[in-house]
């Protein structure tokens, strides 16, 4: 169902249209381009008007994503990636492996990482796609986030503090620290300014070995090269048709790029045989491109908040709370005011700062985010930690009020020795916490009798879903 703000957003995309002739058409429309001087209507822009139109009947036709990503890698046979493996799970590999540190945590090189990711492009090669254009191009973002990201997060944990190039990285960020020298600053600095344009010149010059082993350049270039845009909209295209099952997590170019192919608009340079292994119906690239249309300004580029995320869910899997926090702190420096951001940076801090956390939380429910219940959850966890257990039964009922049946979440729980982040569906965690609650004060109320209950209902225990991070359900 549609917000009423998003109602006013499709009147005012309508009324554009209504208004655009030729001899006058808006600057400030979403899908106005600029040809010769003169501005021109955007190729999507009748195909998304009528998809924002029709919007609420074709999510009732739609069944169940028929690609997911998430699904192929794990289908696949264990141990170094081969010719056989879907592209979908080939590209997941080498994406995983460009983003995360070279070095294990004991500061050994990583060397199942360099032998997957090889393996993976040699792959990917033999099916037409260029291993150098696919890195360089493709997952240059990606690359510039996992080095930032490491660094942002190196002066708040032990992470690999020993590291050989630790120090020429810093002094690589040094001149787009200037401003803020605070590590926070540090994916700010690689998404913008010089150090974004050494970075495309380190990315553009290096051997493929340098950047996969994340290996810094020994002098700061002259002259700053700039790739062309084409290039790099095309293979990160590619990235985000294989790596990410949500239309949603697509960057906008990516969007307008699927858009222009499933039109018959534009062909790639290489065999599209490749491309049919993923079939995307141009309605649904019309309606993704419509929700990206309506959506506030306030938000953080859905792949950049996306691969943030991975980052961070791996430290936490880790045990790494300080460090995956640091990685959302940074990102809420991007956009203050995205909400999926806060909302993250609350979860990582959740256990060790529920006081800092829980105003996130309320602030971000007040403000509408998806999902709701899972942010009740965190809250009700939050207020048990500062012994407010009144309030944390409240916020209990509340989520088990609103959560739907089979909703799958990360929810934090009691370990053996600390808390542990686990996948689990929402009521269940509900029950279970909330019992546990009404225990510490020695009641057994309506809490401990649905507890009874779902033990003798619950079959089954969830097998995948979404994450209290907001992260993608198709991402590795």
């Amino acid at each position: 169902m549609r917000s009423p703000d998003s109602e006013l957003k499709i009147v005012s995309l309508v009324r554009y249209v209504d208004a655009c002739a030729p001899a006058h058409r808006h600057d400030d429309c979403p899908f106005v381009v600029e040809q010769q001087g003169q501005l021109a209507c955007g190729e999507e822009c009748r195909g998304v008007l009528s998809s924002l139109l029709r919007r609420e009947e074709r999510e009732l036709e739609s069944g169940l994503q028929a690609f997911d990503a998430r699904q192929l890698r794990l289908s696949e046979e264990k141990g170094a990636p081969d010719a056989l493996w879907h592209t979908s799970s080939l590209l997941q590999v080498v994406v995983a492996a460009v983003r995360t540190h070279p070095l294990l945590r004991n500061g050994r090189f990583d060397l199942r990482r360099f032998v997957d990711v090889t393996s993976a492009l040699g792959a990917l090669g033999c099916r037409g796609i260029d291993p150098d254009q696919l890195v360089r191009r493709g997952m240059a973002s990606i690359i510039k986030l996992g080095i930032a990201g490491w660094l942002s997060s190196l002066e708040r944990s032990n992470n690999r503090k020993d590291w050989e190039h630790r120090e020429q990285w810093q002094g690589f960020f040094e001149e787009g620290l200037v401003d803020d020298p605070s590590s926070t600053s540090y994916i700010k600095a690689a998404l913008t300014g010089q150090t974004s344009r050494k970075f495309d010149f380190w990315i553009e010059s290096a051997s493929l070995e340098d950047i996969i082993l994340w290996k810094p350049p020994n002098e700061s270039p002259d002259e700053l090269s700039t790739t062309s845009s084409d290039d790099v909209e095309i293979w990160t295209w590619i990235v985000h048709r294989f790596t990410q099952t949500y239309l949603d997590s697509w960057s906008l170019v990516s969007l307008k790029r699927e858009y222009q192919f499933v039109r018959g608009l534009w062909h790639p340079s290489f065999a599209e045989e490749l491309l049919r292994e993923r079939v995307i119906a141009r309605e649904d690239v019309a309606t993704a491109l419509a929700d990206r249309a309506t959506r506030s300004e306030d938000v953080i580029d859905p792949a950049v908040l996306r691969a943030l995320t991975q980052q961070a869910a791996a430290l936490l899997d880790e045990g790494q709370r300080t460090a995956a926090a640091a990685l959302f702190d940074s990102a809420r420096m991007l956009n203050p005011a995205d909400i999926v951001a806060q909302n993250n940076y609350a979860y990582c801090i959740l256990v060790d700062k529920p006081e800092v956390a829980l105003p996130l939380l309320r602030d971000a429910l007040n403000r509408g985010i998806e999902r709701p219940a899972v942010t009740l959850c965190n809250i009700a966890f939050a207020e048990s930690l500062l012994g407010n257990n009144e309030a944390a039964l409240e916020a209990c009922q509340q989520a088990y009020e609103s959560s739907p049946e089979r909703d799958l979440t990360y929810l934090w729980k009691r370990g053996d020795e600390d808390w542990i982040s686990i996948q689990t569906s929402i009521r269940p965690w509900v029950i279970e916490f909330a019992a546990e609650l009404e225990r510490s004060v020695g009641a057994f109320g309506k809490w401990d009798e649905r507890l009874k209950r779902l033990r003798l209902t619950q079959l089954e225990a969830p097998s995948s879903g979404p994450s209290s991070i907001e992260k993608d359900e198709g991402d590795q």
